[in-house]
Order: structure tokens, then sequence, then C-alpha cells
């Protein structure tokens, strides 16, 4: 009988109504705030609840103001008509929101209200409200401290410099009452056995006393650390040491190292005992005439390096009783002249500021008679920092005269750079 009513076409006529009655009766359901009766009885139009999270935004003058505890999202329940809750789950057009327009600094409870979910659905955020701090928003300039740990287990026989960030200074930018906590901007940087000049680069960001982060922002953003590290060095004079005598008839006028110094590299408190270096004995066994050898320096113990490892020495020889070569030689002679002025080549004093001997005593070779009229203002004494990067550096001494003598000591001489710190503070 049923296949029989499926074959009328008066029958496909009110089954069609019937479907377009129901459709229509779900659409009016769904758009309407009060509940309907015929919608209550379809499956398809019922009601639902759901509980999801939901992000939260916040009005207020950005440019002005910081918010402090402001939720991401909010825990909420939504009921209503479930084609309803089907449709926030598809356009998502929906979220709750903090109006914090007119209030004045300080702590408030704000209202946490609901922004397009539609009429006929009911709202229920977990926080109904939400406590706010709201703060004058402004930049502070503030100094970047490195603090380097573990400098005591560095590489031996190297020390470490004073690091050198990018910036020394940071721009901080936040609530005004949270910043009065910023004092630095801290960088730890560990140097356990390091050997070398290392950098290392940093996400800046500020903590309070109690080791919590500030919410703020940073310009810049990360910083870059070079930290120096440096072989510890002392210049030492050379003793040149000698064996066995020189032929019979002949004898030694002098003996003179073309260097008079070297550079040895170690712990401190190891370089703090040496005060000198020998040369390994030079054999003067059979020598009638003046003669150059070149001889190794004997490297004191516990040291890492030294500098130079062997020297030129000058061994003046001549027979006894020779007048002439006796002569020649007794018009070389030495003379020690004190204060001479220090010249600095290449030194940025806006960088840097600098520990060096500004006067020395030399040492000089001559004739008598050259030397007997020489004084400080005759020579000029100079070194070369130019380029050089904070930590202490063993340089070679240049010097400068129009007079006829030879400077024999000293060759080089220990400058230490340190990088001079900018500290100051600017609020806006």
């Amino acid at each position: 009988m049923f296949e029989k009513w499926f074959n009328e076409r008066w029958f496909l006529r009110i089954v069609a109504v019937l479907l377009a009655v129901m459709l229509y009766l779900m659409v009016a359901g769904s758009s309407s705030s009060g509940k309907s009766d015929a919608a209550s009885l379809l499956p398809i139009a019922g009601q639902g609840s759901t509980t999801f999270d939901v992000p939260v935004t916040v009005n207020y003058d950005e440019s002005q103001w910081v918010a402090y505890n402001i939720p991401t999202t909010i825990e909420t329940t939504v009921k209503g008509p479930s084609s309803s809750l089907t449709m926030l789950r598809l356009v998502k057009d929906f979220g709750l929101s903090l109006d914090l327009e007119g209030l004045d600094p300080g702590y408030h409870r704000v209202r946490v209200t609901a922004n397009g979910f539609g009429k006929d659905v009911e709202v229920t955020p977990k926080q109904e409200t939400v406590e706010v701090f709201l703060d004058k928003k402004v930049t502070k300039q503030v100094p970047v401290q490195v603090a380097l740990l573990n400098k005591n287990k560095i590489a031996e026989g190297y020390v470490v410099g004073e690091a050198q960030p990018s910036k020394q200074t940071v721009a901080v930018t936040g609530g005004a009452e949270k910043l009065q906590a910023i004092t630095s901007i801290q960088v730890p940087i560990d140097v356990t056995g390091r050997a070398s000049t290392f950098m290392e680069s940093f996400n800046v960001k500020a903590t309070d006393t109690n080791g919590n982060a500030i919410s703020a922002t940073y310009d810049p953003e990360q910083l870059e650390v070079t930290v120096p590290v440096y072989k510890e060095s002392k210049t030492v004079p050379i003793n040149v040491k000698t064996t066995g005598s020189v032929k019979k008839g002949y004898k030694v006028v002098k003996i003179v190292p073309v260097v008079t110094e070297a550079r040895l590299y170690g712990t401190k408190e190891e370089l703090t005992r040496i005060g000198s270096v020998d040369t390994k004995a030079i054999a003067l066994k059979g020598l009638t005439k003046t003669t150059d050898k070149t001889i190794e320096l004997v490297e004191p113990d516990n040291v890492t390096a030294m500098d130079p490892t062997s020297i030129t020495v000058s061994i003046v020889v001549e027979k006894e009783n020779a007048k002439s070569t006796t002569e020649t030689v007794e018009e070389r002679a030495e003379k020690t002249i004190t204060g001479v002025p220090v010249t600095l080549n290449g030194f940025d004093e806006s960088k840097y500021t600098i520990d060096y001997a500004e006067t020395i005593d030399l040492v000089v070779r001559g004739s008598e008679a050259d030397l007997a009229s020489i004084d400080a203002t005759d020579i000029k004494a100079v070194i070369d920092v130019t380029g050089l990067k904070e930590g202490t550096h063993g340089l070679p001494i240049s010097y400068q005269t129009s007079k006829a003598f030879d400077v024999l000591r000293p060759d080089n001489m220990d400058v230490t750079l340190k990088t001079i710190p900018r500290t100051s503070v600017q609020t806006n």
C-alpha cells in the first residue's frame, strides 16, 4: 500500500510541504530570543551548552598606559540552541573584553563583558570580574651589568678582562611603578675553562628583587657580549750566564745581549715569584776574538710560555794589553737616563682608560763623549695602542733620537686598557 502512495503525486506534495514547514521552524527557533514550542519538538533545533577558552581584549590607550594581570583567555560556558552553538564554533567572531578607559593608575576590579555571541545564547565567564593594575607608561635607560661567573675556574695561565656588551644601556618601556624595581640589566656569563676571547648573545630581560621577570619591552631585545681572555704575563730581565775562560792572553771586555728582557706567561701566583730568567751557559773556552752567539733561555718552572726563547749575545774579546783595541772598546760606555716620557699613538680616550708608565728609565750605550751630553729631552719613547681591546698588552717601545747611541733596555712595556663604563640613566 505504501508503494502505491509513493507513486501518487499528491502524497509527494504533502511530504514536501511538511519538510518545508520543519525547516522554517528550525530557522525561526535559532533567530528568536524566546523558546519556540514547535522548535522544541524538533531534535535538531534543541538546546545545548559548551565550555571553552575565550580570548580577552582590553580597551585602553596603550600609548599612555600599561595594564598588568590581564588574562589571555577566560574559561567560558555558553548555553543556547544547538544551531547557534554550532555557528559559534564555525565563525568564532566573539570574545571577552575589559574596559579600562577613564581609570586612574592603581588596582581596579573590572567587569568582564561578552561580545559577539548573539542574543539567543547565555554566556557565563568563569571569572565575571578581573583585578587589573593600571600604570603610567614610561621609558627608562637602564645600564647593562655583566657578571662573570667562576673566574677562578678559567683555564690555567689565563686571565679574564672586563666584559664588553654591544650596548652599555637598554631602553626599557613599561609601567612607572614596576620599572622602579629595575636598576640594571644583569647578564651572567660563565667563564669556566675559557682560554680565548669569546662572544655570547643574550635575550634582554629584567627581574625584580625576588628574581621574578618584569613585564616590559626592551630596545635592543638582544645583546652581544665580548669577554676578553688573555694569558697572564710579566716582563723580566735576562741574565747572561757563561762558563769557562777565553784563551790565555785574551780577556772578555763585555758581554752584550741584543735583547735584554723576556716576557713570561703563566698564573699570577707563579709569575709573582719570578724576578728574571737566565740564558744557558755560554762557553768562553778558546775564544780569541769578538763573537756573536745565539743562546737559548732557561724557561722557569710552571710558566706556560716565554718570548723570546733564545737571544743573540755579543761577546767582546781582545788581547790583554792590546792598546788600540782597548781604546776602541773603552770609548763605548753605558749610561742610565731617567724620566724619559712615553708617548701614546692610537689611544681612543673616549672608549678606554689606560694604565702605563708615563716615564721610563733607559740604559743606553755609546761613546763616552756622546753620552756625556745626553739627557731625557734627547729621546722620545713611543708605544702604539692602535686597535687594541681591553686587557693587558706587552708592547714594543720605539725610540726616536738624533743623537748617536743605542738603547739597550727596556725593549717593551705593559699597558692595561679598561673600557669606560656608561651608567647614565634617563627617564622619559
